[in-house]
């Protein structure tokens, strides 16, 4: 299986106004901080939320956010699997935060 295409940290900030965004931590990870207007569909409902993140992707570019990238790459995998390109963020929202972004 082929590794998910990522953003870094600048990337992502500079196209946050045009991507969609999947934090798909716990809800209490992401109730502690999260990259603005990200929604919160946890990696273990990904296959449920398929409908609506189809719908995202037809509309704009989907981004996977994790803590550190791991579970996002597992879920750009899963939608992969279901025909939803998705990129994940490098580092995830550890990166975000370490590079002084808002959470």
């Amino acid at each position: 299986m082929t590794t998910p295409a990522t953003l870094d940290t600048g990337e992502a900030r500079a196209r946050l106004h045009e991507l969609t965004v999947i934090d798909v931590r716990t809800p209490g990870e992401y109730a502690g901080g999260h990259l603005p207007g990200a929604l919160n569909i946890p990696l273990d409902q990904i296959q449920r939320a398929l409908p609506d993140i189809r719908d995202a992707a037809d509309r704009g570019d989907v981004l996977v956010v994790c803590a550190s990238g791991a579970r996002s790459e597992n879920a750009c995998r899963t939608l992969a699997g279901h025909g939803v390109t998705a990129t994940t963020l490098s580092g995830g929202t550890g990166a975000w935060a370490d590079g002084g972004h808002d959470l």
